[in-house]
């Protein structure tokens, strides 16, 4: 098994239920763990014979920031599904998002949800 890793990447955007948030947008903290087939790059050492992490990443910021989505579990499912659309060798994704700035009236250090997929799930 091959993993890529992505830790606390910020990405503001405009996703809620509540007008404010789909007005002043926030921040999204977006773990993923993304397992792919081995590619050619670990023998040939070249970005074209694998899957870019750097690819990945604006593919994630992408999803979130075309359009703005009432629930997380929606944002999340599209995101998952452009991966898997644009990378084949990806075969499974685990994605977190965090909305550490919810409109919410506790104390917290976040709100989120985290989706798993395989590749069969979404095709």
């Amino acid at each position: 098994m091959n993993e890529i890793i992505i830790r606390n990447l910020k990405i503001f955007a405009y996703h809620g239920v509540h007008e404010e948030e789909k007005q002043n947008g926030q921040n999204f903290i977006i773990d993923a763990e993304i397992t792919t087939e081995k590619t050619a790059g670990y023998e040939t050492d070249k970005i074209t014979d694998t899957v870019s992490y750097s690819d990945i990443i604006r593919n994630i910021k992408k999803s979130l920031t075309e359009t703005s989505y009432n629930l997380l579990e929606k944002a999340a499912e599209i995101t998952t599904k452009n991966i898997f659309d644009n990378f084949e060798k990806v075969k499974s994704i685990k994605l977190t998002i965090k909305k550490p700035e919810a409109p919410i009236k506790e104390n917290f250090d976040y709100v989120g949800i985290k989706i798993c997929r395989n590749r069969s799930d979404v095709n």
